[in-house]
């Protein structure tokens, strides 16, 4: 025990004195967790927001009318028909659209001939897509209500009225859409960017410890000194122990630090939703726990197979960017490619993000989390006995 303990010592010391990697190990992350999260929160309020469009219309007709109201009330759309004291016509459109002022136009030409859409060609593809289709359904919506009120003028009088009835009754009975989360009844806990960003960045933190563990066993066995601890009474298991139980440290903190930015700071000093825990603390730990195994058993199995701290450096920061971008970390992984998705089911970081989001959003309990904590319980275990392997091939 005395032996642990003067291990912890040195490792704890051998930590607070490298300030580069505690700024990685901390301040990255949090960077991070700010800039993405903000990023996002702002780009669904602009979704949110109405889009101003320049709206050219040179027929002038009933029709074009109504399309320019129904874009107005659509709680979408702006139309402008103004640039500054000039009437928008088809040219000031299309340069105003060309240098970027403007996302989008709509051009209704004097002839019957197809109305056209300006779209600025700068804009993301996701964007620009969901954009336009809502604006061709706004359009094709305007032109069938038409369509349809044309054939009714034009069949006989007496018969006007009643199928304008019959059409008003049968809308009347077309039951309303609603938005419902697939949640548990009485649910405290929402859905919100909070809730789903909280528990990737959890595991980016905590697997960034790569960097300063791996570092750490490749200066010990670079100057020795792993090699004189293992000349004394000190059993490979007890050095290995002594990091394992001071990085383990560093990731509870980490996961607290994360906690903290999500529960106080978000909602203080940023107005975003508060992250919501639920009440199943013992699932909570028992995830974090296995997650930071994880993490640190990641960080001891290339730290063994490292030879410098380039290698340890490089490879390890890549690896943790392409687990935390292949498992959601940045970006949901059902919106990547197929193939992708099923790569990210073998990465320890979409085990435990997949665990937080079950506690976290799904208030799932110790049962819902057990599979996934099994396999990074797993993980850590092959960690270890891969890297005591490779220590003791280089003995």
């Amino acid at each position: 025990m005395q032996k642990l303990w003067f291990i912890l010592k040195k490792e704890f010391l051998l930590l607070f004195r490298d300030i580069p990697g505690l700024i990685i190990l901390f301040l990255m992350p949090v960077l991070l967790i700010f800039v993405v999260t903000l990023a996002q929160e702002n780009a669904l309020k602009n979704q949110n927001s109405k889009t101003n469009i320049l709206f050219v219309d040179e027929s002038n007709t009933t029709l074009s009318n109504k399309i320019k109201a129904n874009l107005d009330s659509s709680g979408f759309f702006h139309t402008v028909t103004m640039a500054g004291m000039m009437p928008v016509n088809h040219s000031l459109a299309r340069t105003l659209i060309e240098q970027g002022e403007y996302k989008f136009g709509v051009l209704i030409p004097h002839t019957d001939s197809a109305i056209t859409l300006l779209i600025d060609p700068t804009l993301q593809e996701s964007f620009k897509v969901s954009a336009t289709n809502s604006l061709i359904y706004i359009i094709k919506g305007t032109q069938t209500k038409e369509a349809m009120n044309d054939i009714l003028l034009k069949l006989p009088l007496e018969m006007q009225p009643v199928i304008q009835s019959t059409i008003a009754e049968t809308m009347k009975k077309i039951p309303p859409v609603k938005e419902k989360f697939a949640i548990r009844e009485k649910s405290a806990i929402r859905p919100n960017v909070i809730q789903n960003n909280v528990p990737g960045f959890i595991l980016f933190a905590m697997f960034f410890i790569v960097i300063p563990l791996a570092g750490s066993l490749i200066t010990e066995k670079n100057e020795g000194s792993f090699q004189r601890l293992r000349s004394l009474p000190v059993s490979l298991a007890a050095v290995l122990g002594g990091k394992v139980l001071t990085y383990l440290v560093v990731c509870l903190l980490q996961f607290v630090l994360m906690l903290t930015i999500g529960t106080w700071i978000f909602p203080t000093f940023f107005g975003l939703p508060q992250l919501q825990l639920g009440h199943q603390y013992l699932a909570i730990a028992l995830a974090t726990i296995a997650a930071a195994l994880a993490a640190i058993g990641f960080g001891i199995i290339v730290g063994a197979s490292a030879t410098t701290h380039s290698q340890a450096g490089l490879f390890g920061s890549v690896m943790v960017v392409l687990l935390g971008v292949i498992s959601g970390t940045f970006l949901p992984v059902h919106l990547m490619p197929e193939f992708i998705q099923y790569i990210s089911y073998l990465s320890p970081v979409r085990w435990g993000i997949d665990n937080y989001l079950d506690i976290f959003i799904r208030e799932g309990n110790v049962v819902t989390i057990l599979p996934n904590t099994i396999l990074l319980t797993l993980f850590f275990g092959f960690a270890m006995i891969t890297s005591i392997a490779i220590f003791a091939k280089q003995k």
